[in-house]
């Protein structure tokens, strides 16, 4: 029971997730990239509480604060930013294909911070992983800024980078308390940043701005963030990793149904590689 229960969380986290795609290039139309995460953040920091059940935060030690602070700048200052500002540069669906390259990159860390085994399957899914990878970047540096994609892969192995050190020295604390906090820890720097970014930012804001932003916050940051800190925490790195390409597979499907975005060849040949990279990667 309570692995179908994880299935059915992993379907939620992994839908709201692949929304967030066409709804950030929406979004992008009302305002920029850093005002639109501070938002999705305060908004997010608004519900997380909803999820504590009771829990208390002031047990919680100057060194696990440090950590949650480190875990909060890469999954959500760095990772996202770059995610943003990355996607002002290409379509949603590629967006959401190249910083679901995270995977890759999580096998990649887990074996030299959590000295997880390799394998010749690890090695086969890695090197099928990048290939794809390239092969969608190459398409890309023709028809677009090629900052774009570099920002994206930064993102990615922003991300993966967070998800390892999560689960090597905080799989101990409460995954409610370390999401409440990391946006706790993110918004004074995202405060600054949108500042710098649109020093007019607050005389703009539009009431479609404000419910695209809401749903990111709410169900598309706050909960799925939840599902994802329970999963990690529960199972190891590379046993999972491979299911979290549902994302972008969802994400060119809202894409095309939403935005009306179409992908072309080389896209759909980078998407079967990287998928059976991710696959062999966690597989053996």
């Amino acid at each position: 029971m309570s692995k179908i229960q994880d299935v059915i969380l992993f379907a939620l986290m992994a839908s709201f997730w692949a929304l967030n795609y066409p709804i950030l290039k929406i979004a992008l139309n009302f305002e920029p990239p850093f005002v639109i995460l501070l938002f999705r953040v305060l908004f997010a920091a608004l519900f997380a509480p909803l999820f504590l059940k009771g829990e208390t935060l002031h047990r919680m030690g100057r060194n696990e604060n440090m950590k949650i602070f480190v875990i909060g700048m890469l999954n959500i200052v760095v990772f996202m930013g770059f995610w943003f500002v990355g996607e002002s540069y290409v379509s949603a669906s590629v967006s959401s294909i190249l910083i679901y390259s995270y995977p890759i990159f999580n096998v990649i860390l887990s074996i030299l911070i959590i000295r997880e085994k390799v394998t010749l399957g690890v090695s086969l899914g890695i090197i099928l992983g990048f290939a794809g990878l390239f092969l969608i970047s190459f398409h890309e540096y023709y028809v677009t800024n090629v900052l774009g994609l570099v920002f994206l892969i930064i993102a990615s192995v922003s991300w993966a980078l967070g998800t390892v050190l999560y689960k090597k020295y905080l799989g101990k604390t409460s995954p409610r308390v370390v999401n409440f906090m990391q946006y706790i820890y993110s918004i004074p720097i995202l405060i600054v940043l949108s500042f710098v970014a649109d020093p007019g930012f607050v005389s703009t804001l539009s009431y479609e701005f404000i419910i695209l932003v809401i749903y990111m916050g709410s169900l598309g940051t706050a909960l799925a963030y939840l599902i994802y800190f329970h999963l990690f925490r529960k199972y190891s790195v590379s046993s999972i990793s491979s299911y979290f390409f549902a994302v972008p597979a969802l994400s060119v499907v809202f894409s095309f149904f939403i935005l009306s975005e179409k992908s072309s060849i080389d896209i759909y040949i980078g998407m079967v590689l990287i998928s059976a990279g991710i696959f062999l990667s966690s597989r053996y």
